[in-house]
């Protein structure tokens, strides 16, 4: 073997007898892997545990009580199960009442819920009962809350504003878009309710209402949405005289600087040439409504009272423009329902408001409290 063979092999033994270093290095890289390994694990663990309880919170056990009447499926606990028995007879003749086959097959696509539940308010947590429209799942569109221990008219109101608004579910857009608010009218309409339909009608500041006040059926069509007069919105809906409460809820667009000035104006000072630009102005689907949806709800109330049974699926059937299916509805003349709505509308003037005698001793006490310290104080000056 030569001198130079020799020198190299020397070399290969060094760099191999420095090698171990390297090698217990590596041999610890186990030690640590399996170190993350384990955390990750823990982590992965802990936030498993997180989400489980997510989840227990939102998915809820079902209740164990069913309640069932014609197409309408309740479930509820045992506390609660009586309150719901009778609400529910209630309902289902409601149902069987307004609606027909379509409403039927609606309500019986979910299963209603009734459970205790809590809300949190300022400083505490408010035992309540929430109705839900599925029990599938905890945040659906359906849902209504009412009192802890509930009577069984609250229970039935609850569960009608849920069937109500299944009643609209799926509805066309032009007949959701009319009724705006979501739910069908199948309840008779409360003593509330009915003043405040007097007090929309009496105090709109719109020509087209006044109009419709005075009999003129075109008019309460064209007011209400259903049918439209010929003319942009503006003419159609509000005199000169009505402006300034038009644009108390509408104004121009940024863009146009000058209509925005006599907007601006007609606001602070009233100018009724600064209010006629300001509103001559305004692009016509920014012409505020004359009236409310809640006016438009008692209208379609009307129509169902006038239909009778099955008027509701006649309603989403129908086909053709608005005022075409409201007359297959109410089984008659659209005019004659504005009518018998107006004269209704005329009867249910509330009386006037009486101050509650709780608040009238309340007067009185705080009064003679007011004199009692006058008199002490005069007293100690003197």
């Amino acid at each position: 073997m030569s001198e130079r063979h020799l020198v190299f092999l020397i070399a290969v033994a060094i760099a191999a007898a420095s090698t171990p270093i390297r090698a217990q290095d590596r041999d610890g890289q186990p030690d640590s892997l399996l170190r993350r390994i384990q955390r990750l694990d823990s982590v992965m663990i802990a936030r498993s545990h997180r989400v489980d309880s997510i989840r227990r919170s939102l998915v809820r056990p079902i209740p164990p009580v069913r309640v069932q009447r014609g197409t309408i499926q309740v479930r509820t606990d045992s506390v609660l199960g009586p309150s719901v028995r009778v609400a529910v007879d209630s309902v289902a003749a409601l149902i069987e009442r307004r609606g027909g086959t379509m409403l039927g097959a609606r309500v019986a696509g979910h299963v209603l819920l009734v459970i205790p539940d809590s809300v949190q308010s300022a400083f505490w947590t408010r035992p309540v009962v929430t109705l839900l429209a599925d029990t599938a799942r905890r945040w659906t569109v359906g849902r209504a809350q009412t009192a802890a221990d509930p009577t069984p008219a609250q229970v039935a109101a609850g569960l009608a504003t849920l069937v109500e608004q299944i009643a609209m579910q799926g509805a066309d857009s032009a007949l959701s878009a009319w009724v705006m608010l979501g739910r069908a009218p199948l309840r008779d309409a409360t003593p509330t309710e009915t003043a405040d339909e007097y007090i929309q009608m009496v105090t709109a500041q719109a020509a087209v209402v006044r109009r419709c006040r005075s009999r003129d059926v075109a008019s309460c069509l064209d007011a209400l949405g259903i049918d439209s007069l010929p003319g942009t919105r503006l003419d159609r809906w509000y005199a000169p005289e009505d402006y300034r409460s038009a644009l108390r809820v509408a104004a121009p667009p940024r863009e146009d600087s000058a209509a925005v000035d006599a907007w601006i104006r007609c606001r602070h000072d009233g100018d009724q040439t600064s209010c006629r630009a300001a509103a001559v102005a305004l692009p016509n689907d920014r012409v505020p409504m004359p009236l409310p949806a809640s006016v438009r709800q008692a209208f379609l109330r009307e129509v169902l009272d006038a239909g009778g049974a099955g008027a509701y699926d006649r309603l989403l059937a129908g086909t053709g423009t608005l005022r075409s299916r409201l007359t297959v509805a109410a089984g008659e003349p659209l005019d004659a329902t504005v009518a018998r709505w107006l004269q209704r509308v005329e009867r249910s003037r509330p009386e006037r408001m009486r101050p509650p005698a709780g608040l009238i001793l309340a007067s009185l006490g705080w009064s003679a409290a007011f004199v009692a310290l006058a008199l002490i104080r005069r007293t100690s000056w003197a």
